[in-house]
């Protein structure tokens, strides 16, 4: 039940009925951790009327070594599976676009990352090394390796928030004193404060990634799930049903 403020704690949200969620945190390029992730989801009893819904919280590439393997993953699982998927977009695939876009002004994009999401698409890079010249051409032949491998209808899916039932799924969070209509991608994608440390109820349950954390974060007005998977070996999955929730 929702507050007479329209607001509402973690021990009142639910999802639709019917619908079982899995939101996965941020994946970094360990397509490893994420196969075995994804069979768990495959294996977890439902029943017959119940529809499994995957979502991705961003920060899918970058710093491990196979961002294109998760990417290939997903894709895969989608046309092997009848569930649906939802993918956030992160701030580290925001560096991503930004050197599609403009890669002479977006160099530092391989020291975030970059350079390890590049190799895994075959093209080689030495950042310490990098200028413009070299930047577009590694834009460039990024941009082929995308179009030859199917992944650019993948970034053409992103999108920077999902609502359902009382749950609002974004990458970074949302700043507490505006209204989710007000929420712009710098916010949703890179916020920490003033959001982490707030301590009230907002109109939905945020569940998010981006801030590390050893163990999942469980707050009333949030559920932070990035646990540092590509060096913790920790890859976190809330499933949602009804009422509840638990880690999988």
């Amino acid at each position: 039940m929702r507050s007479k403020a329209g607001k509402v704690g973690l021990d009142q949200a639910s999802v639709p009925e019917g619908v079982v969620v899995y939101a996965i945190g941020d994946i970094h390029g360990r397509a490893d951790l994420l196969e075995q992730k994804l069979a768990r989801i495959m294996a977890d009893p439902v029943t017959g009327s119940q529809k499994k819904t995957v979502i991705y919280l961003g920060d899918l590439v970058d710093r491990g070594l196979k961002s294109r393997q998760v990417i290939d993953l997903i894709l895969t699982h989608e046309e092997t599976h009848e569930i649906d998927q939802v993918w956030l977009m992160g701030n580290h695939e925001e560096f991503m676009v930004r050197f599609l876009e403009d890669p002479e002004n977006s160099m530092e994009w391989l020291t975030y990352g970059g350079a390890e999401t590049l190799l895994s698409y075959n093209i080689s890079v030495a950042a310490g090394a990098f200028n413009a010249q070299k930047a577009i051409k590694a834009a460039e032949d990024l941009q082929v390796a995308l179009q030859e491998a199917g992944h650019d209808r993948f970034f053409a899916r992103f999108k920077d928030s999902f609502e359902l039932g009382d749950y609002l799924f974004v990458h970074a969070g949302i700043d507490p004193e505006k209204p989710i209509a007000g929420q712009g991608p710098e916010i949703l994608r890179w916020i920490r404060e003033p959001f982490l440390s707030f301590s009230g109820t907002l109109a939905k349950v945020v569940v998010h990634g981006h801030t590390v954390t050893e163990e999942p974060t469980v707050r009333n007005h949030r559920i932070g799930l990035d646990t540092g998977a590509y060096y913790s070996g920790q890859l976190t999955c809330l499933r949602l049903e009804g009422r509840d929730y638990r880690f999988l």
